[in-house]
């Protein structure tokens, strides 16, 4: 009789380890599902960096917000 009652939770056991299993991969799809969805802004996004003092010019050695009119230059 107590083996018989061990088989069953065995069995027990083994269903919920692959429920749990399942779960977790389900999870994890969901996780990286919305990630993807996700929107990473542009470091050199105008607006915001010219919120911030813009973005180093290189040419100047400033932060330019955009109104260099004599354009952008990398470094070199």
């Amino acid at each position: 009789m107590p083996n018989k009652t061990f088989n069953h939770f065995k069995r027990i056991l083994g269903a919920a380890w692959v429920l749990m299993a399942a779960f977790t991969r389900f999870m994890a799809s969901l996780v990286g599902l919305l990630a993807e969805g996700t929107k990473v802004p542009d470091s050199n996004d105008a607006t915001n960096n010219a919120a911030r003092g813009g973005v180093l010019n290189y040419r100047t050695g400033k932060l330019d917000d955009g109104t260099d009119a004599t354009g952008w230059y990398e470094k070199d």
